[in-house]
């Protein structure tokens, strides 16, 4: 007899529809990012029933790298990364985790153990032309010490980092 139009058994789990997933040729770039956030389908590939879209943003960070060797001395990287979210809180959180993806230790030509770890999100803005044409610009910021600036930034005075 046909159970049409009543509930499934309770023994018998609902499976729901795979998710509707656009051909390659429309997912531009697909391969290109890596995912940190969010609940990507199956092969990275956009949901046909995705919300509005992103928008740009950049995150600057800041990593240390660190041992225990007596004579190391650390050493920090300054690097932008661009992301997509729908808010600012959206990419903050992406930021993070993107810094905690690219955390690694490894040994160095001595055979001592370098660890290199993020240790700031700086800042997180939008990108306000998100057309990356020759000339966008991606990220700025103001200050007002240049002396200070130019006291960390070693390429100002012809040094190599």
């Amino acid at each position: 007899m046909s159970n049409r139009g009543s509930e499934p058994e309770p023994e018998q789990p609902r499976e729901m529809p795979p998710p509707v997933e656009l051909p390659d040729e429309l997912v531009e770039g697909a391969d290109r990012s890596i995912n940190i956030g969010g609940d990507p389908t199956p092969g990275g590939r956009a949901s046909a029933f995705a919300s509005e879209e992103p928008d740009a943003y950049v995150a600057v960070l800041v990593t240390e790298s660190t041992s225990d060797s007596p004579d190391f001395q650390p050493l920090y990287e300054e690097s932008f990364v661009l992301l997509t979210a729908h808010s600012e809180e959206e990419a903050l959180e992406k930021a993070r985790e993107y810094g905690k993806q690219q955390e690694i230790s490894y040994h160095n030509e001595h055979q001592q153990l370098v660890t290199w770890r993020l240790k700031h999100v700086v800042e997180v803005k939008q990108v306000e032309d998100a057309t990356f044409d020759d000339g966008s610009e991606l990220y700025s910021r103001f200050f007002r010490d240049y002396a200070r600036y130019r006291s960390f930034e070693p390429t100002l005075e012809g040094e190599e980092p």
